[in-house]
């Protein structure tokens, strides 16, 4: 149940996030397909990794419980973030967000990242 909740979240967040991105770019051309190759696998890296870890903590409800919270953050906070450079606040230079969230969305999975895998690892103990 808590599985499906993360993989829901992650799932909103990816969709908010490529839609930001056929939005923002210019997708009826060719080349900019090229770019999104990789700038969507960059975007998309922190919500892969909560899924994966979501993967690896299964057995642990505690775990889970954190892993949620975690992908419900990362997803509301990513589609503020988005929201607020491409449609509240637009900027010529909007697009360098695209650069810049996916790592900081990372060093803020972090934590939560480090708490799971211990309650994991006390959960197997």
């Amino acid at each position: 149940m808590i599985k499906r909740g993360i993989d829901g979240a992650l799932l909103v967040g990816v969709l908010v996030t490529m839609g930001f991105m056929l939005y923002a770019g210019e997708p009826t051309h060719l080349d900019w397909w090229l770019g999104f190759l990789f700038f969507g696998l960059w975007a998309f890296i922190p919500y892969f990794v909560v899924a994966s870890m979501a993967r690896r903590v299964s057995m642990s409800q505690p775990s889970l419980w954190v892993l949620l919270v975690a992908a419900l953050l990362l997803t509301a906070g990513s589609s503020i973030v988005l929201y607020m450079s491409f449609i509240a606040q637009p900027d010529p230079q909007s697009g360098v967000v695209f650069v810049f969230l996916p790592m900081s969305q990372l060093v803020a999975l972090v934590p939560f990242l480090l708490v799971a895998f211990l309650l994991r690892r006390r959960d197997e103990q």
